[in-house]
């Protein structure tokens, strides 16, 4: 056993990346310099940007290759190569989009400057793999070895951000026609409201939820609940997203613009982003210095600074969530072909072969049409088309985004951004001059003819996509009057400027509200200003919650419990709700507003969910709590659920359930049903989940964290900033960097969880 153990340490010691001495690569014809800080972040100096790609693939491999291989594996669904029959269906589901095919192509079609960049930095990875003492710790724990990269792997990177930042799967507009088709269209247009008063876009007024609908517009229909109630695990994740707010330099302390960005992804051990500086290219004026100097967050797995400053220009993003798919109701006269404006077209069936480590080879037929995949068949014999920006090889990925790395305006980025391609996000760009503005980066689609929000038919033409916008025709707000701009996933635009965006699931806009108000708040900022917006814990949201709660416990009946005096007067105590740690009142009220918004749905949704066991409310719409709140204050009779006789029967019902799935039977259990207790940090490595003996050694520490969804702090278990970052451009040294889960991947470095407390 000790012999054993000390060949695995052995082993374990020779995957460690090279952090010390000289080394020659292959092919590289000039000197490259790579020095780490205290918590890893690597500073790459070289003369070219070729130079310092190749060097870049060396560093990222020796740190990362594992997270880089599941990456490329997840967009092209060859995960189970790697783990067996576990990621099957996960493999299944992805390879309807043939992702490697695709970005084969995109290789192909670069520019030549793209193209040089991409070679050598998988020539990078490739030597700074084979440069490894061993092999990755993960290959010896799956008894595996590492499959070479390639350049289309990092094409496959980049689309494993695809599959991250927007619908992959018919599901979200599945669910609304599954909806539709089930309840009154009053009902419907109700719940499928856009907007409330929470709504803080960049221009125009919130959208308002629709009017109740009329009892005599519901026909037979009626609300009923099944006795008990049952606080169900919410079967919607958080959204992926992203806060990003900026002022202009008449309103910093040092006359350059300020950015902030903060990308909420799924946390991991090590970070999905990997700190990095490159310095590149003389200096006409100095040869001391050179004449590029990036500092920021990179992708590994991808040659690129994703989100940083050039020292001139800052930019960063969050999730646009506009609308760049569509889902086509294919129409067939008979099986084996569909409908077109063109006439009759046949289905073409195209094969797949799926590897399954420690099992035969899967073969999976996928149908095609000219539009995309068959994503769906319905039991009613319905086929279901989706049709996807990313499907589309020549506007889905280009490496477009170095141009950021040498722009020297706002003005100059924006030109960049219009033609940069990547999965369409919002992007705010900052100068050292004072500028600042919002725009889309990434293809638009222009959708003719129809606004995708449901599943439609393309066959006689009437709705299509007639290419995608020109730059001239995408939305852009530069340097506004008041000099403020704010981004959380919110809808951002109004009008026009939405139509052309589409909306493809925007987020409430209770956090991008949080988050504006605190920039009209004061008329100075500096970088500590805008971290502690960022750290900003108020319930907001949830107060009028609060407020509501008491007001039900407060009544005369209720008043004689004593666990209900007991909730009041906690929920009293606490004035400022705060998701904190130690807040009992803010895990009761949300708790509390979550299972109110269940029953009522499932209520109102019956036949829906008959049919759906799986619905997620938010894939009918983000934006139910205008909805929900419209309700619990108008009570109208007709949308109270049976068998109950009134709203506060109603009320009581939900959250006695509430109480009880907290375990909260008495004023001890009360006290201890703090937020802490269940928003813990669970930030893990991927080989944790299945090997869970190995997370005792490789995760993150388990512990209470505070924040939560719609709050500028945005924080769950294993949910929230991937990075912080806060940068004025020309003042790097006061800038700000926050990276949850560290930069290495090896757990001897020195750096491994390096900089995770922050």
């Amino acid at each position: 056993v000790a012999l054993g153990a000390s060949w695995a340490y052995w082993q374990l010691r020779a995957s460690l990346p090279t952090l010390d001495g000289v080394v020659a690569l292959a092919e590289l014809d000039e000197e490259v310099s790579v020095t780490r800080d205290e918590v890893g972040m690597v500073t790459i100096s070289a003369n070219s940007r070729s130079a310092v790609a190749r060097a870049m693939g060396f560093v990222h491999a020796q740190e990362r290759f594992f997270q880089m291989d599941l990456m490329r594996r997840q967009a092209a669904g060859e995960l189970s190569a790697l783990f067996g029959g576990k990621a099957l269906e996960a493999d299944k589901r992805v390879r309807i989009h043939q992702l490697r095919a695709r970005a084969r192509a995109i290789v192909a079609g670069l520019p030549s400057d793209e193209s040089e960049i991409l070679l050598a930095y998988v020539a990078g990875v490739n030597e700074g793999l084979h440069r490894l003492g061993s092999r990755p710790f993960e290959y010896w724990v799956l008894r595996a070895e590492p499959v070479d990269w390639t350049a289309e792997d990092t094409i496959l990177t980049a689309y494993s951000m695809y599959l991250v930042l927007q619908p992959s799967t018919a599901e979200k507009k599945l669910t609304r026609l599954n909806v539709k088709e089930r309840v009154p269209e009053s009902l419907y247009a109700f719940l499928r409201g856009k907007g409330s008063e929470w709504d803080a876009p960049l221009w125009g007024e919130p959208l308002l939820p629709p009017a109740i609908p009329e009892a005599s517009s519901l026909g037979n229909w009626s609300a009923k609940l099944e006795l008990p109630l049952k606080m169900r695990e919410r079967p919607e994740p958080p959204l992926p997203g992203s806060n990003s707010w900026a002022v202009s330099g008449a309103l910093s302390d040092n006359g350059a613009a300020i950015l902030q960005n903060d990308m909420h992804l799924k946390l991991r051990v090590p970070n999905i982003w990997f700190r990095i500086q490159i310095r590149y290219g003389e200096d006409e004026q100095s040869r001391s210095r050179y004449a590029h100097q990036v500092t920021g967050v990179s992708l590994p797995g991808v040659p690129l600074v994703v989100a940083g400053s050039n020292g001139k220009v800052a930019w960063g993003y969050t999730n646009s969530y506009g609308d760049f798919s569509d889902v086509i109701v294919l129409e067939q006269e008979r099986p084996g072909s569909y409908l077109t404006a063109h006439g009759e077209v046949p289905l073409e069936t195209v094969y797949e072969t799926i590897d399954v480590k420690g099992a035969p080879a899967q073969r999976v037929a996928i149908e095609k049409t000219i539009w995309g995949p068959v994503a769906r068949s319905g039991a009613d014999g319905r086929k279901f088309v989706l049709k996807w920006l990313a499907h589309d090889v020549t506007q889905a990925i280009n490496l477009g985004i170095l141009g950021l790395e040498r722009t020297e305006t706002v003005a100059d980025a924006i030109g960049v951004a219009h033609n940069a391609r990547l999965p369409s996000q919002n992007i705010l760009l900052v100068d050292s001059g004072g500028n600042l503005a919002w725009t889309i980066i990434g293809a638009i689609p222009k959708r003719v003819g129809c606004d995708g929000d449901e599943p439609v038919s393309f066959a006689d033409g009437s709705c299509s996509w007639q290419g995608y916008l020109s730059a001239e025709e995408y939305p852009l707000l530069m340097n506004p009057p008041d000099g403020r701009l704010w981004t959380a996933n919110n809808r951002v635009a109004s009008g026009e400027m939405l139509r052309r965006i589409g909306n493809g699931g925007y987020d409430l806009g209770a956090r991008a509200k949080q988050i504006r108000d605190a920039l009209f708040a004061r008329d100075s900022f500096a970088e500590g200003d805008f971290l502690a917006i960022a750290l900003d814990d108020r319930g907001l949201l949830l107060e009028r919650w609060k407020a509501h709660l008491e007001q039900l416990l407060a009544d005369e009946s209720a008043a004689q419990d004593d666990l209900a005096k007991a909730l009041l007067v906690q929920l009293r105590s606490e004035k400022d709700l705060r998701a904190r740690r130690d807040s009992v009142a803010y895990r009761v009220v949300r708790t509390y507003r979550y299972l109110l918004r269940d029953a009522l749905f499932m209520a109102w949704l019956a036949a829906a969910y008959d049919a759906q066991p799986d619905l997620k409310i938010g894939s009918l719409s983000n934006q139910w709590e205008g909805v929900l709140w419209e309700v619990i204050q108008k009570k109208p009779a007709h949308l109270l659920p049976a068998p109950f006789a009134s709203w506060r029967e109603f009320e009581r019902e939900v959250l006695k359930t509430s109480l009880h799935s907290l375990g909260i039977d008495s004023r001890e259990r009360l006290a201890q049903a703090t937020w802490g207790a269940r928003n813990r940090a669970a930030i893990q490595h991927p080989l944790s989940p299945f090997i869970p003996l190995l997370g005792k050694f490789l995760d993150a520490p388990i512990e209470a964290i505070e924040g939560d969804v719609n709050m500028p702090r945005v924080a769950g278990p294993s949910f929230g900033a991937s990075e912080r970052m806060v940068v004025s451009p020309g003042h790097e040294e006061r800038a700000i960097l926050h990276m949850p889960g560290g930069q290495s991947g090896h757990p001897l470095s020195p750096y491994y969880l390096a900089g995770h407390e922050a």
